[in-house]
């Protein structure tokens, strides 16, 4: 798949999305099944031929960055230090709550120790950009318990920041040696980047 392909596909995916999100406003309902059931739709059309995962996977890259941009944007460095240090603790309860489910049935499941900490991030981790939109079109962004909500959500983007690189450097393994060097250089890029943002 040619890069100008990629983009027209992707082009067109953010159209259709944009219409079913229009439609879905007019109806009075949150978009989110309508952009599950998009997507289903979308499939029979897409020329993706042998490479889905290509889409899927710079799609995805593409998302995700998006997702952390708009997240900034909508935090600034005094509101991020606030919300890490008031929420910490429902932050840990969090993790411990959603991330050792998936653990455990991975190990269960007979899964290696590292797919069993993929699938427990996978459980743990929930979108904040769905949460965020869900509360928005129900009307209960001005809900007493909302703000608590949010912010796991992002304590959550946050510790899936630290968690992804070091998953990557696990996975791309290696020696001992190699190993830790990639997890050495994923937690110092993170350091350095969240240590900018909380200070510049």
């Amino acid at each position: 798949m040619s890069l100008a392909e990629l983009f027209l596909e992707l082009g067109g995916v953010i159209l259709a999305l944009a219409f079913v999100g229009r439609a879905a406003g007019r109806l009075g309902i949150t978009p989110i099944p309508l952009y599950l059931l998009a997507g289903i739709g979308l499939g029979a059309f897409l020329h993706l031929g042998d490479a889905p995962e290509e889409f899927i996977h710079i799609g995805a890259e593409i998302g995700a960055v998006l997702l952390l941009f708009t997240l900034g944007l909508e935090y600034t460095s005094e509101e991020l230090r606030g919300n890490l240090a008031a929420n910490r603790r429902v932050g840990l309860l969090d993790l411990a709550l959603n991330f050792t489910p998936g653990l455990l049935a991975g190990l269960w499941l007979g899964f290696s120790p590292l797919a069993a900490a993929l699938l427990g991030g996978v459980t743990y981790l929930s979108s904040s950009g769905i949460v965020s939109k869900v509360l928005s079109d129900l009307g209960r962004l001005g809900n007493r318990e909302t703000p608590v909500v949010l912010a796991v959500c992002v304590l959550e983007d946050v510790a899936m920041a630290v968690y992804l690189p070091v998953m990557a450097a696990l996975l791309i393994g290696g020696t001992l040696a190699a190993v830790g060097v990639n997890l050495l250089v994923a937690l110092a890029a993170f350091a350095l980047a969240f240590f900018l943002a909380l200070r510049y």
